[in-house]
């Protein structure tokens, strides 16, 4: 399984999380994280802006999303990263 992370994100207008492409085997999916995923992987920086949390922890981010991707825990072309993921 061929797995790569494009460097871009965006601010998930539905939820206020972030939003992050990924592609597997060529096709593309999307990764949500949660706004309280954000807050909660870096406890210190909870206040900080949903960028800079994202930036600050994208590459943990990613391996959570692929270890989702693994486990076929992909719905509707999405994997969701929420706070269970993160602690």
């Amino acid at each position: 399984m061929d797995i790569e992370f494009p460097d871009k994100y965006a601010i998930d207008s539905e939820g206020y999380g972030i939003v992050f492409p990924v592609i597997v085997d060529n096709n593309q999916l999307t990764c949500v994280v949660k706004t309280e995923a954000l807050q909660d992987i870096d406890p210190n920086n909870r206040m900080d802006t949903p960028e800079n949390q994202f930036n600050l922890n994208k590459f943990s981010f990613q391996e959570i999303a692929e270890e989702k991707i693994k486990n076929g825990d992909v719905d509707n072309n999405k994997i969701i990263i929420d706070t269970k993921d993160v602690i």
